[in-house]
């Protein structure tokens, strides 16, 4: 469920350059491995059925020019569902517990390619024991508690979507962060209109990790078709999203990222750095996220 891990080693190649939006060839081989998953049929909609809540607000139609925000990284100082996982799962007695899956997951966590299974292990021994009313429940009211801590925003994120809102764009926040968690954040920072597609899970088990090209799917299944105009990630887990817009736009990125972003997306990417929240001591512990 930790979606931003480091760099991915996805590549996707472009075809063309400039500004209008440009064939992918090797997207349809990344949506082909993001849809042979665990539950290669289970979409969104299928989830909120299995679980009987997390419907989200209706999707727009699709005239207005579509843009993509990311959440943890770009809206969220650090890592949502894993800072919940460190202050409300493995807090007190079962803090132990968190010591030793860190051990036990180490060799996982070294490469970038393991890590968001490494995640879901940490999640899954977590959340076991919790039933899906608790869970939800105990999510909806860290996401709000999270939403009101001002150091955690990053305010010219949230700035950006307000704009793209004012010019009338639709916006859509896809994130793996947890479906109830981000919607709780978003709604307590004044974004309860904006859409979501997140990831789903039902007490400790995962229905849908929305990470990587399965965004791309799970945005198709919700109506949400590329190009869309512009998206914004600080992650290169993105590159399907990121490759599928008129422009990309990568957010905070080191010098090694851009490098290779670049060689991917050509003109049409754009790098900004956003301030905003002071990184604390346990988003540093975590490394860095997507």
């Amino acid at each position: 469920m930790v979606e931003k891990a480091a760099d991915t080693g996805a590549e996707v190649g472009i075809i063309g350059s400039g500004n209008k939006p440009v064939a992918i060839h090797t997207l349809a081989p990344l949506l082909a491995r993001a849809t042979a998953c665990r539950n290669p049929t289970r979409t969104i909609d299928a989830c909120r059925i299995t679980c009987g809540a997390g419907a989200d607000r209706p999707m727009r139609a699709p005239s207005a020019a579509t843009v993509i925000f990311d959440f943890d990284g770009v809206l969220l100082r650090g890592d949502a569902f894993g800072l919940f996982l460190r202050r409300i799962v493995f807090a007190g007695a079962r803090l132990p517990v968190a010591v030793i899956l860190a051990v036990l997951l180490a060799p996982m966590v070294a490469i970038p390619a393991y890590r968001p299974r490494a995640a879901w292990w940490m999640s899954r021994i977590g959340l076991r024991g919790r039933s899906a009313d608790r869970l939800r429940a105990e999510l909806g009211r860290f996401g709000a508690d999270l939403g009101a801590e001002p150091e955690r925003i990053i305010a010219p994120g949230l700035q950006m979507i307000r704009t793209h809102l004012d010019a009338g764009d639709r916006v859509v926040v896809v994130t793996g962060c947890e479906h109830t968690l981000a919607r709780a954040v978003l709604d307590a920072i004044g974004l309860a209109e904006v859409e979501l597609v997140a990831s789903h899970i039902h007490g400790p088990k995962l229905l849908v990790h929305n990470y990587g090209a399965t965004k791309v799917v799970q945005l198709a299944a919700q109506g949400v078709t590329p190009p869309w105009r512009v998206a914004y990630s600080d992650s290169l887990s993105d590159l399907p999203v990121l490759a599928a817009a008129g422009q990309a736009v990568l957010v905070n990125a080191n010098a090694r990222q851009v490098a290779r972003a670049r060689k991917l997306l050509g003109a049409r990417l754009t790098t900004v750095t956003w301030k905003g929240g002071r990184l604390s001591r346990e988003d540093e512990a975590s490394g860095p996220v997507s």
